[in-house]
This record gives structure tokens, sequence and C-alpha cells, in this order.
């Protein structure tokens, strides 16, 4: 070898080294960069879980109506412990105590009392820790300001984990009714929503995937329909393993339990149903409102919801779209069928509206707008927890809801893949 040569070799060794030293300096500065951003957003959301009811106490004191903003304000405070949550939370401290968290189904369920417990096991099991916590602190419910925190979280991260990047839609998704109503009655929406939106961030991972929509429909039944965008989109494994989840949490919380309620919880399901359902914003209620028989009415609401699964497995399987449209307009159309085949629909159920937005429009558009237009029906006093067949509260929630999911299956706007990540 000539002295050219080793100089040559040299120099492209130290030329090496070089690059190396300076591929170790760049990721150890991206390293300590990220976990500079992680420390400043867990300061931000310690901050913020201090400082949002502490906010909320100093304001909700100044408004004493029964309006959405003021009730939820007092949620946020813990001033009140959310009807929805009070109810959860009952249910947790029995089964503390080695009761049963359901009632006698023989117990007369009507309009004006307060609505028994009536979710799986799995809920009441999941609040139980919360009644470990003192009830008051400082004047204010630490329990309800902690499930009340959790909702607002579960908001925000079921918008990041779509792929929402652009901030400004943050806010204007949390000020929507279906969000305030969640706060103010500590209702699940938000935690549906988180798991819808991971069910779809990890559609391509079976464990991420079928543990979302498996636990989502462990907590509210009326989500089975994911199950079916699942299988329409060829995703037999992942469709199969949230099933058996489903169900597996099912057995195992019951078994919890000691299967305690068990055998009159589909007549307590029932009754509460013959009271509800008529007085709720469902698909039936709005039918029955238009004078449509009983029968008649629960046929087109079966056939209503059979058309919207067909037309989400068309769409899984369209050949002629590219695979994340079809699995968009898949799922937009399995929700919109779990919506309308519930037989008891409340407002708060309408958070899962911020899926097929945040999937059509990943950035902020008209359509992020058209929830709001609930806030100008609350004005006008259409909107109302209690429609009792109002032809113009079921009329305009008919309206946005309609507008929300035709919109969102428009080919319009840029998509967020949303693969595995």
């Amino acid at each position: 070898m000539s002295l050219r040569d080793r100089d040559d070799g040299d120099g492209d060794g130290r030329e090496h080294e070089g690059r190396t030293h300076a591929l170790t300096v760049l990721s150890a500065a991206v390293e300590e960069s990220s976990r500079r951003r992680i420390a400043v957003l867990v300061a931000a959301v310690l901050m913020a879980a201090v400082l949002l009811p502490m906010g909320a106490r100093a304001i909700s004191t100044q408004y004493h109506d029964d309006s959405l903003w003021a009730n939820s304000l007092r949620s946020l405070a813990g001033l009140q412990v959310p009807f929805d949550f009070a109810i959860f939370l009952g249910a947790g401290e029995a089964i503390r105590h080695g009761e049963s968290p359901y009632v006698d189904p023989d117990v007369v369920i009507s309009e004006g009392q307060p609505p028994p417990y009536a979710y799986p096991p799995l809920l009441a099991l999941l609040v139980t820790p919360l009644t470990l916590l003192p009830e008051k602190v400082a004047g204010s419910s630490a329990p309800a300001v902690l499930f009340t925190l959790v909702l607002i979280a579960c908001t925000g991260a079921a918008l990041f984990v779509l792929g929402v990047t652009d901030w400004r839609c943050y806010p204007v998704a949390l000020l929507y009714p279906p969000t305030l109503e969640n706060v103010e009655y500590g209702a699940i929406g938000p935690i549906l929503a988180l798991l819808v939106a991971l069910g779809w961030r990890y559609r391509d991972r079976v464990p991420g995937a079928a543990a979302a929509v498996g636990c989502g429909v462990a907590l509210k039944v009326f989500l089975w329909p994911l199950v079916v965008w699942l299988a329409a989109t060829r995703r037999w494994k992942t469709a199969a393993a949230a099933t058996a989840i489903a169900v597996g949490l099912a057995l195992v919380t019951w078994a919890v339990i000691g299967f305690r309620g068990l055998a009159g919880y589909p007549t307590l399901l029932r009754r509460l149903a013959d009271v509800e359902a008529q007085n709720s914003y469902s698909t039936f209620a709005v039918l029955q409102a238009l004078d449509v028989p009983e029968l008649a009415a629960r046929v087109l609401v079966v056939a209503a919801c059979a058309v919207l699964l067909v037309l989400a497995w068309r769409a899984g399987r369209a050949p002629d779209l590219d695979g994340d449209v079809s699995d968009r307009r898949s799922l937009t159309l399995v929700l919109a069928a779990g919506l309308v085949l519930t037989p008891i629909l409340w407002l708060h159920y309408l958070i899962l509206l911020v899926v097929p937005i945040a999937l059509a429009r990943p950035r902020l558009s008209a359509l992020w707008f058209v929830p709001l237009a609930l806030t100008v029906f609350e004005a006008l006093d259409w909107y109302r927890g209690w429609p009792r067949a109002d032809g113009p509260a079921l009329a305009s929630v008919a309206v946005v809801v309609t507008l929300v999911f035709v919109v969102s299956l428009l080919p319009r706007g840029s998509v967020p893949s949303g693969h595995s990540a």
C-alpha cells in the first residue's frame, strides 16, 4: 500500500468518525429537546389541572342560572356532583361495600325519578377507586373534579389521536354543547370518543384496535357496529379479537360482582327504555313525534341501521377508493348506524361527532362549526335535556347530526392517514 493510500484511508476514517460524532451529538440534542417538550407538556397539564377548577369556581360564583355553561362550570369546580357521575359513583360505592350496583327490576322506574345505574359493571368497577377520595376538599367534590378533568383530557386526546394538528380545532370542540353537557352531567362520551379514535389510529395493529373497540363496546353496547367496520375493512382478526375482549370484559366484570343483578339486567334495560326512549333524541323518538305507529317506527329504525351498515360494508371494500378514504367512510357510516339504532340518545352522546369531523377535516373548516349551532338552539330554547317529543328540539338536533355525517362523507378536504403510529 502506498503512502497516499494510507493517507486516504486515514482521512476516510477520520471523516467517518466525524460524521458518527456529529450524528451522536444531533441524536443527543433531539433526545434532550424531546425530554424538554415532554416536561413542558406535563407541567402544562398539571398547571391546567389546578387552574381550571379554580377558575371555574371563581367564575361560577357569579352565575346562578340553570344554563349549560353555568352547570358545566359548577361541575368543573366541584361545587356540584354531576348527575350521571353521581349514579356511577353510587354504583362504585355499592360494589366497594359488597353490594349489587343494580336496582330490583321490579322497582317502578318512572319519569321524574333519578334513573338507576344501567351500564355494564365495567364502568362501576372503574369508578370504584374514586369512592376512596375525600368527599369534599375545600368545599369542592374531589371525585367530581378529578372525573371532570379526565373527561376534558379525553376530548383533547381524541382529537390528537385522530391526527388533528390545527390548535384552533381544540377550543372549538371543547365549546360544543355536547362536550359541555358531558362535563355538566359527568357522562362518559369523551372516553368513548377516545376509544373510537384509538381504534382508528391503531386499526392496522390487532392488539391496539381490538382493545380499544372491545373496551368501547363493553362500556356502551351501541358501539357494536365498530366490529362491523373492522370486518368490512377486512380486519377479521381484529374484529374477532374485539368481540372476544368485549364479551370477556362483560363476563369477568359480572363475575367480580358475583353476577348480582345479571338475571334482571335485561328487564332493567327494557323498562328504562320504555320510560326514556320516547323522551330522548333517538331516531325512534323522532318517528314517534311524527305520529308514526310504534311498531312501524321500530321497523324503520332497524331498516335505517341495516342500510347504513350495508353502505359501510360497501365503503370498506370499495376498490376505487384509497385505503384511508375507504376506512374513514366506513367508520363514519357505522357510527351513524350506532346512533340511529340506539333506543335512547341524549345530547352528550353527540360528542362522537368529533370523530367524523376530525377525520374528514383535520384542519379548521366550516364543518367544525356545525355542532356549535346547538348553542344558538339553546338560546332559542330548542336545546333540552328531555325534549319530550318537542318538534323544534328534535328537528334542530336531527339537522345538525345529519349535516355532519353527510358532509363528512363528501370527498372534499384532506384526510390524515393515521395508519399505525
